[in-house]
Parts: C-alpha cells; structure tokens; sequence
C-alpha cells in the first residue's frame, strides 16, 4: 500500500516537474500570463509581438489625441505637434514603449527565485498583474495650451492699458476657475494604462482678483514707475528702447492687502528673445572651402558666435523699480571659430569622393524650398576633423528670420500656428544616406514621425529639430572630410570627400510592414478662421514599422553591424473650419 502511495505521488510530483519545466519552456522568451496594461493582455508575447501590439494601440491616440472638455468647449492634446511637412515640432508625450516592454519581460525573469515565484504565480490568483505603460509628458506646455484654449472662461483682473498716451483702467470681469493640475493627474492616469478617455476639467465660479479700486488706488504710482522709460538697450551700434508701452507689457499687478506692481522676469524675458537677442545671437561656424580638382579655393574664415547673457539682462531690468537707470550695455559672450584651415588647406589629405547621395523635393511649398536651399549653403564646404562628431542642429547654425528661414503651418488644438526649419529634415535625410554610403558610424539618428513621400522608401529618413533630435556621426577615418552640398532643379546633392581607407559597406533594402491606414480626415471646428473658410493642413500619411541592416566591414576585418528600426505613426488628415 505504501509502494503504491509512494509511485503516485512520484508519479504527481514527475506531472508536476514537467509541466512547470513545459511553462518555463514556453515562457523562456516571453511574457508570463496574466500581464496587463490597462486591459491590453501582453501575456504569452515577444518582445516585438508586445511592442507591436502596444504601438498599435498607441497609434489611435497619435491620430485622436487626448480631448480635454470644460462646458461646451473642447481642446484636442496631440502627442506629436508636427508641421504640414511632417518635421516634429514638439514632442509633448513620450510614451517609452520599450522600456515598458523591458519592464513586463523581466517579470518572473529576474533570478530571485521567491520574487520570480510570487510574480509567475499572482495571476492565477488575483487574475491579472497590472503594470504602467511608463510614459513622460510636458506638463507645463500642456497646462498652457489648455490655459490658452480655455482662457475664454477666465475672470478678468481689472488692468492698465494706454489710449492716445493716456493711461486707462480696465474695470476686469468675472469668470471661472478652472484647475488644471487635478487634470494632470486624470492625465497620468489614463496614459499609464492606454486610455484616451475625454478628460472633464473641473471649475467654479470666480471674481477678479484685482478690482478697478485697486488700480484706481495705485494709479499714481504706476505713473511714475512708467515715467521712469524711456530706457536705452545698447550693444555695439544696435539701440532698443523700451518706450512707456513696452514697459507697461513687463509689468505684473498682484494683490495681497494692497495692489502690488512688479517687473515680471518672464515678461522681460519674452521681449528679449523676440526682439533683441535675435539681432545678436550667432552661432559660431566653422570656416568652409570650395574644392575643384584637388584644389581648395574660396576660403571662408567661418563665423564667431555671439549669446546675449539673456539671465544677466533679464536681472538688471527687473530691478528697475529699486535701481533706475535710462540706458544699459548689454553682455554679450563671444565664442571665437575655433579652427582655422587657410593656410595647410591643401595638405589635409583630402583626394576623392568617399560617397554620395541625391533627393528630389519637387511639389514643396515656398517656405520648404527655401530652407532647403539655406541647408545646403550652411553644410557646404564644412569640414570634420578626423575623430571628429558631427552635428546636423550645430552645423546648420541659428534656425530664423535672420538666417533666411521662412516658416511652416502647424496645427496644435484648434488654431494653427507657425514654426521655423520645415523642409531641414531633407537636408539631414540626404547627408544621413550619403553617411551610410560612406560606411561612417552614425551616433544618433531618429526617423520621422510620420512616413512621407518625400522619404520613401520607408526606414532611410533623419529627422531634426533644435535641440533635440540631431543627427550626428563620427569621422572615424584618418583624414579630414569635407562636405559638398547644393540644390539643382528641385534636388539636393551632398557629397563627402576624403581617402578612402578600404572599409567596404553593405545595406539591406529597407523592410517595411505593420502598414496602418489613418483614420478618416477630421475636421476640427475653430474660432481663428472666418466663418465657413476651411484650411487642410495635414495630409494623411500610413502608419508603418521598417528596419534596415547596416554592416560596414574595415581593412583589418573588423565587422560593425546594427540594425535601424523605425515606427511611423499612421497620421490623420485634417483641416480647421471656422465657426
């Protein structure tokens, strides 16, 4: 009786080693059972079967966005703000998808064998494990788009304001207090298990916090403040005035047992960057060459850098009250070039073409072709010392008005607005496949948000947008290399010159799959248009994954190999109707 008490349960105890040895089997590359975010099961799946699975989900939000809803007024949060060219403007959630991945995986993975234990078998008890999608949002840019498009229910304080040079106060009105922080939280909320629910803020009646007596009360004295302009913005032979109006739009009003009145720093700092450092501010170009038949010709010394000390400048001015003064010399920080080639320009070793690439951009607008154009005229004839990083963003020097930039509509909520630098991506797509023709290490490199046509095929395109994403690679070669760039008809060149030092390089064609079609165009209803006038600013573009294989083989048969991944996002059209 005892031998066969003792083979069953040899016989149960074998059942049950082999079936914890088939679940590990099983499971060895994939996620345990039971692992959720949200109500997406990751359970069972590879790491590229979760990443898939969690970007699609993700793809319906990049299109809808996360709609905020207060009264009869809605405010639609994308993502991803991007230009009519698809360059990313903004990124204001970033949703760490791998890392979240790396996160389930390592569940029941981590060697600690009561941990691991606990963490395969809690599902089958308390039915799901849940884990956050880990996601970082811009809560102070969000907060003041939702500011801005709810600003309509505000209370208004009563306030200062010239007509005809005679100093006026507005009597303010009443409103409503909206919190946007509870928000954030709803916000966080939602993100961290894949909800893109309506977000309803909350608000309550609210009056004015300063009132027409208040400024009535200290009228007199904000004459004087104001009589203390004009004040005079020196630096070389540029002068800026700040006259009474200016002055009046730096000053902030709070109360506590009486008005208070104040330089605000921010408000001085508004006025700064929008209409002195811009006349300043340069940044320092390396010189350039023009190379012809081995011959380097038309030397251009290159650029010294300029930064107004914008902190010290936003200080002084807001002591004015304390400290007057009618004119002040500005600080500015010079940064010399910092190499200069003139005169051994013709023994850097510089022989032949290394590679090149071409792209064609046809049918772009205006504003496009001519960043374009700027591009290529910052790039050409630079030169990259050997061990040297390049950086597209510091290559191509200040991106405005003053460089000849022209500006590009982009959509955020329900108005449209208008950035610098659509058409830049061009550039650094084109150098990023002369790049990889010439076999150089690329350190950093991010593909567009969106898969245009521009670009195609899929998987091959660079995106930039000062500071942050760059494109940069490494002169890993012993001699220096210089970049030669123009535009003919409609089509962007680049070429690199070197030595060439055997390395031979081999390229996959791209692979594209996961094609997504966009959702139908929507139409969002806005205040900024004249009624009916309709403005379609996006185009529809498919989603897709893509992946390339780059393996460059060097002389003494050293093999570098990576793989480029890159997800799209399928993009929406749409188009703003006024009401």
């Amino acid at each position: 009786m005892i031998r066969k008490r003792s083979i069953i349960f040899l016989i149960f105890l074998i059942g049950i080693i082999s079936s914890y040895s088939f679940f590990e089997f099983k499971y060895n590359d994939k996620i345990y059972p039971g692992i959720y975010i949200g109500n997406v099961d990751l359970g069972g799946k590879t790491f590229l079967e979760a990443e898939d699975l969690i970007n699609s989900k993700l793809d319906k939000i990049y299109q809808e966005g996360i709609t905020f809803s207060y009264e009869d007024r809605e405010m639609i949060i994308y993502p991803i703000s991007s230009s009519s060219d698809a360059s990313v403007v903004d990124i204001l959630i970033d949703f760490k998808v791998k890392e979240t991945i790396n996160e389930a995986m390592a569940l029941g993975h981590t060697g600690n064998i009561v941990k691991d234990s606990i963490d395969k078998f809690k599902p089958f008890f308390a039915k799901k494990h849940q884990i956050e999608l880990i996601n970082n949002f811009n809560i102070e840019k969000i907060i003041n788009y939702l500011k801005e498009s709810f600003s309509i229910f505000n209370p208004e304080d009563a306030r200062y304001y010239f007509d005809n040079n005679i100093l006026l106060i507005y009597p303010g009105e009443m409103g409503k207090s909206i919190d946007y922080s509870q928000s954030m939280f709803d916000l966080k909320n939602n993100l961290n298990n894949l909800n893109s629910s309506t977000i309803f803020l909350e608000g309550h009646d609210a009056s004015p916090e300063i009132s027409e007596s208040d400024c009535l009360n200290e009228k007199e004295k904000m004459e004087e403040i104001l009589n203390l302009s004009p004040i005079k913005l020196k630096y070389a032979k540029k002068e800026w005035i700040i006259d009474k109006e200016i002055l009046l739009s730096m000053i902030t009003l709070s109360k506590e047992e009486s008005l208070l009145i104040n330089l605000d720093k921010e408000k001085i700092e508004k006025y700064i960057k929008e209409n002195v450092s811009l006349k300043i501010n340069q940044k320092a170009l390396a010189p350039k060459f023009t190379f012809t038949n081995e011959v380097f010709e038309n030397f251009e010394p290159g650029q010294e850098g300029r930064e107004l000390d914008i902190d010290l400048t936003v200080e002084l001015l807001s002591k004015l009250i304390e400290s007057p003064f009618k004119e002040l010399n500005l600080s500015v920080k010079e940064f010399p070039v910092s190499d200069n080639f003139e005169k051994d320009a013709n023994n850097l070793g510089i022989k032949e073409v290394l590679a090149k690439y071409s792209l064609g951009f046809e049918g772009s607008t205006e504003a496009r072709t001519t960043n374009i154009k700027n591009g290529a005229k910052a790039l050409n004839g630079l030169l990259i010392k050997p061990g040297e990083e390049f950086s597209m963003i510091k290559s191509l020097g200040s991106i405005d008005e003053a460089n000849g930039y022209l500006k590009e509509a982009v959509i955020r909520g329900d108005a449209i607005y208008y950035e610098y630098g659509g058409g830049l991506c061009h550039t650094s797509t084109t150098l990023f496949r002369t790049v990889l023709n010439a076999g150089l290490p690329i350190t950093m490199r991010q593909n567009h948000s969106y898969n245009m046509p521009y670009y195609e095929p899929a998987g091959i395109d660079a995106t930039i947008y000062d500071p942050y994403p760059d494109f940069r690679f490494v002169n890993d070669t012993n001699n220096y290399i210089l970049i030669q760039a123009e535009v003919i008809n409609q089509e962007l060149f680049i070429e690199l010159w070197g030595k060439k030092d055997g390395r031979t390089i081999e390229r996959t064609e791209p692979y594209i799959y996961n094609i997504v079609k966009p959702l139908p165009t929507k139409i969002i209803k806005t205040y900024t248009l004249k009624s009916g006038q309709m403005k379609c600013t996006y185009s529809a573009y498919n989603g897709a994954d893509a992946y390339f294989d780059y393996i460059v083989t060097y002389p003494d048969s050293t093999i570098k190999s990576e793989r480029f991944k890159s997800h799209y996002i399928p993009r929406q059209g749409v188009c703003l109707v006024g009401i």
